[in-house]
């Protein structure tokens, strides 16, 4: 195992490329850009995710299934809640 480090985007959605076994561990803010850190088991086969990002008292697509909470940050006044979808179109 190891930890991995990926960095995100403020849009509304960001594609991510991590090994399957993975666990998030943490988004934080890291020189001014939202930034993800994982445990993650690179000898295994890798996936994409897609890495929700929603404003407060923005609406959250309903059709998202596993939509799975891993954060919430602030930048400057505004505060992004991240979310791990595993299934998309």
């Amino acid at each position: 195992m190891k930890i991995f480090k990926y960095k995100l985007s403020f849009e509304n959605r960001t594609f991510v490329r991590m090994p399957e076994k993975s666990e998030i561990m943490d988004i934080q803010m890291q020189d001014g850009i939202p930034v993800m850190w994982a445990l993650v088991d690179p000898e295994s086969r890798e996936i994409v995710v897609r890495i929700n990002n929603y404003g407060t008292g923005i609406g959250i697509h309903t059709t998202a299934t596993k939509n799975e909470y891993l954060a919430t940050i602030q930048n400057g006044d505004l505060v992004h809640h991240f979310f791990m979808n595993y299934e998309y179109e």
